[in-house]
């Protein structure tokens, strides 16, 4: 059936006969391995009877999952480029507000490097590293809201002397100092 399939092609070259004539069982090791392709295992099983079903060598198989993979990669970078375009148009977007927010100090002024200064501590000392991953990973490091409120959050650990373990210091009062005040 292969000779007479090549003959009905006229295929006259070895190379060019190999396309046809499906093996008992394809061998899709050669994919397996490569992290980029996405290895499925249900979609390789629904696969070989497809290409068995349309008498496919396995180099010929071979061949389109090379394309399959080449398309795969393009798709993942232009995927990646529109994340990071996302990530900075939402920086930007951040940014414009926190020019924008009348509750903030101006721009290169002492007060705002001041307020920035007391909201990085805050940010530092109280965000775990798993949150700081996440308000990182999607930019939200940078919104207003954000950074007034780890500058309120740097105001009251200063006021009232927090910890990361959240308890205030005590100091020792005498049953006096209770009762009468500090005075």
């Amino acid at each position: 059936m292969q000779q007479q399939l090549n003959n009905n092609l006229k295929l006259s070259d070895k190379k060019e006969q190999n396309f046809f004539g499906k093996p008992d069982k394809y061998d899709f090791s050669k994919f397996s391995s490569i992290e980029e392709f996405g290895w499925d295992e249900e979609l390789m099983n629904k696969l070989s009877p497809l290409a068995q079903k349309l008498n496919l060598s396995q180099e010929s198989l071979e061949m389109l999952l090379d394309i399959a993979l080449e398309m795969s990669q393009k798709q993942k970078m232009a995927y990646e480029k529109d994340e990071i375009a996302k990530y900075q148009d939402n920086v930007m977007g951040y940014n414009k507000l926190f020019n924008e927010d009348s509750e903030l100090p101006s721009a290169n002024s002492l007060q705002l490097r001041q307020y920035m200064q007391l909201a990085n501590n805050a940010y530092s000392e109280f965000t775990s590293p798993k949150l700081k991953e996440i308000l990182e990973k999607t930019g939200l490091v940078y919104h207003p809201e954000l950074i007034k409120m780890f500058y309120k959050i740097g105001e009251l650990s200063q006021e009232d002397n927090l910890s990361h373990c959240g308890k205030p210091a005590i100091e020792e009062l005498t049953p006096a100092q209770i009762l009468y005040g500090n005075s």
